[in-house]
């Protein structure tokens, strides 16, 4: 029992700690407040975060009598089923619409119609899958 309010004292200790203590941005990262001082998290940190996201909308014409399309590419490991690829909406102007949020960085993709597989043909950046076909490109720049 001697040492029971030592391990109580302990315990009330640890549970103090502000938010994110003890987690560090990873080293290599540019600092989050853009100074060149140190590399700790500020209390901005878990919104800049959540800023590194772009909502992109897609929109697909010219295919309203298709019975499915999907959104597939490297961020979702070119899944070509749900629940990985990402199911379009039929609106009632014959348009396909899907949004996804894609973290910072460029990715490959594509859609998926009725089976088929093709480029988005309203975005021209393009790149070689190496299998001999095209995958389009989006880049998120938040």
């Amino acid at each position: 029992m001697r040492f029971a309010p030592l391990v109580l004292l302990l315990a009330s200790v640890a549970a103090c700690r502000p938010p994110g203590y003890g987690k560090d941005q990873h080293p290599d990262a540019a600092p989050i407040d853009g100074s060149s001082g140190s590399n700790m998290p500020t209390p901005d940190a878990a919104i800049d975060a959540a800023a590194a996201v772009c909502n992109h909308a897609f929109r697909l014409d010219g295919h309203g009598t298709a019975s499915q399309v999907l959104l597939t590419g490297d961020f979702v490991q070119w899944a070509a089923m749900p629940p990985g690829a990402v199911a379009f909406t039929l609106g009632q102007d014959g348009g396909w619409t899907v949004s996804y949020p894609f973290e910072q960085g460029t990715w490959q993709y594509k859609f998926i119609v009725d089976g088929n597989w093709i480029t988005d043909p309203t975005n021209q950046m393009t790149v070689d899958d190496g299998m001999g076909h095209t995958n389009s490109v989006y880049t998120c720049v938040p």
